[in-house]
């Protein structure tokens, strides 16, 4: 799927009627409502990359978000963890579809049978049976994962009855933890470092972080959610689920090396996120990437989403007609359908001043 085409010129200051009026007016009533403080949007086809920027980077700052400009991009980091599994297994490291407990003795031990039918597949596309977020965190604190750490995580895994051996979907940031935990216990190197070099160095994503380094602070947008600033996310020993942080530039070599317009060295490991894994009529799933088709504009859109504190994102790529968006936001709630739109004209916008809850 990954095919080799060689990107057309960039272009950096895009022209804003490039983007359609709907969708300009979309971003800028969303900003002028109180839901969003900036948003970037990102468009890469074969005619190259676009930016387009709204609103200002926080509360004390006018300047206006740009392709260089670091949000958190949240849950939008499973699909790079997916990448690394992937990258892991061609290199012979670990398998997709051996059982967990091979890499997680605690799991052998507290639950021998989930410890079988449970896979890094089976974690990745959030059909484990395992709850949202471990249960011996509070739902409610928005920092549960700042001081969460292995030992936390094998009291779950010691007290959770996993089930049902049959797959079905229900979104798990535990389930990434775990997969986070395989890794580590299994090549004995720190999942962070494994990205940088496995990933990150690879697709020369050199404004993507988990931390954001000192002398490239000035970048970093402020969070914002109901009017008021935010503090950095911080998920602690667990970054795997969404811990990190990129540029809608750097976001746009990682979706162009997903539809053959970025040349890289880990198309193969990109490949096989983009299999198929699970559908149930309802939802179907890749390693990383929920997989939406529109019967009406005949579309096939992978996607995933991500949303902290104060940020929400939105990453997507149409395979077939090589184009992707990034839409990164500090704000919170009303972002994908913008996203969509860029890729799928009949996909409707949202009113969000209509509207009391997003359901993308």
């Amino acid at each position: 799927m990954a095919l080799v085409t060689i990107l057309a010129t960039e272009s950096t200051a895009a022209d804003f009627d490039d983007l359609p009026a709907d969708i300009r007016v979309q971003a800028q009533e969303r900003i002028d409502e109180g839901f969003h403080l900036g948003t970037v949007i990102g468009v890469i086809d074969r005619s190259g990359r676009r930016f387009y920027g709204f609103g200002r980077t926080s509360m004390t700052d006018g300047t206006l978000p740009d392709k260089h400009s670091i949000f958190e991009i949240a849950s939008i980091t499973k699909g790079f963890t997916a990448i690394l599994v992937a990258v892991l297994e061609i290199d012979g490291r670990v398998s997709t579809t051996a059982p967990i407990g091979r890499y997680v003795p605690t799991l052998r031990r507290a639950d021998t049978d989930a410890a079988q039918y449970i896979t890094l597949e089976r974690l990745l596309t959030h059909t484990a049976g395992l709850p949202r977020n471990p249960t011996n965190t509070d739902d409610n604190d928005d920092d549960r994962y700042k001081n969460y750490a292995t030992k936390d995580l094998e009291t779950f895994l010691s007290n959770w009855i996993i089930y049902p051996a049959t797959p079905s979907y229900s979104y798990s940031n535990v389930g990434l933890m775990i997969v986070e935990h395989a890794i580590e216990n299994e090549i004995g190197r720190t999942y962070e470092d494994l990205m940088e070099e496995r990933v990150l160095d690879k697709l020369h994503m050199h404004d993507t972080f988990f931390t954001v380094p000192k002398e490239k602070r000035d970048r970093l947008v402020t969070g914002f959610r109901n009017g008021v600033p935010t503090t950095e996310m911080d998920v602690g020993q667990y970054p795997a689920m969404g811990g990190l942080r990129s540029t809608a530039d750097d976001m746009l070599t990682y979706l162009g090396a997903h539809i053959g317009l970025v040349p890289n060295q880990l198309s193969s490991a990109i490949d096989k996120t983009l299999v198929e894994r699970f559908s149930d009529g309802e939802i179907t799933l890749s390693l990383g990437w929920r997989i939406s088709r529109n019967e009406e504009s005949g579309k096939t859109i992978y996607h995933f989403t991500g949303g902290s504190t104060g940020f929400v994102s939105f990453a997507a790529f149409d395979p077939v007609n090589q184009k992707a968006v990034v839409v990164l936001v500090n704000g919170t709630r009303w972002f994908s359908d913008l996203g969509f739109k860029v890729l799928d004209p009949t996909y409707p916008l949202k009113d969000p001043v209509a509207q009391t809850d997003e359901s993308n």
